[in-house]
């Protein structure tokens, strides 16, 4: 089950962006979620420096 609740944390993250996909997981998530864990699984060993630097050439597009 956690595998697929990280799937699908991706698949909202590609299809949002990142910042609004942050808004949804915050208003829509109220199960108790090991977040280091799924950052881990998320965005790997991405710096925030590297997810601003996506999430700036996401909005300009």
């Amino acid at each position: 089950m956690e595998s697929i609740r990280i799937e699908g944390m991706k698949a909202i993250i590609d299809r949002l962006e990142i910042a609004q996909a942050a808004f949804f997981f915050r208003a829509n998530l109220s199960q108790e979620v090991d977040y280091l864990k799924v950052k881990s699984e998320i965005f790997g060993n991405k710096y925030a420096r590297e997810l601003y630097s996506e999430i700036k050439n996401h909005s300009s597009v």
